[in-house]
């Protein structure tokens, strides 16, 4: 068992990026949740909600993750790009003059850091277009 962790610790950096994913994913869901209970409150209630739940729930915006809207999101997609494409120039630095010892797998996780940095920055200029 050791020795998958030896030669595939790089592995963990995908891993723990989807897994903050997830879990910001599933935080923005109870989020949610609880503001749709506390307006079935509301209307249970006979009372008009404060214009501040409904534009919340009308946005993007939560405290958890900010505003994930595409106008807002430029900031969080600029630090993914610059994250991974530093990765796979790291990697390939290691590569080239085998620093850690990873001979030619380094290469493999570059392209992979390489893929990811080039898959943000698409999705960066698609939200640019995207306006609804």
């Amino acid at each position: 068992m050791y020795e998958l962790f030896d030669e595939y610790w790089w592995l963990l950096f995908p891993l723990a990026f989807f897994l903050i994913f997830a879990w910001n994913s599933f935080m923005r869901y109870k989020q949610t949740k609880a503001k749709i209970e506390l307006l079935k409150t509301y209307a249970a209630s006979g009372n008009e909600p404060p214009a501040e739940l409904i534009r919340r729930l009308d946005g993007d915006s939560d405290e958890l993750g900010g505003n994930e809207s595409p106008e807002n999101s430029g900031g969080t997609n600029a630090f993914l790009i610059i994250l991974f494409a530093g990765l796979a120039g790291v990697f390939v630095v290691e590569a080239r003059y085998d620093i850690l010892g990873m001979g030619e797998v380094a290469y493999f996780v570059a392209m992979i850091m390489g893929v990811l940095a080039f898959a943000f920055l698409v999705g960066a200029i698609f939200q640019r277009g995207y306006k609804s």
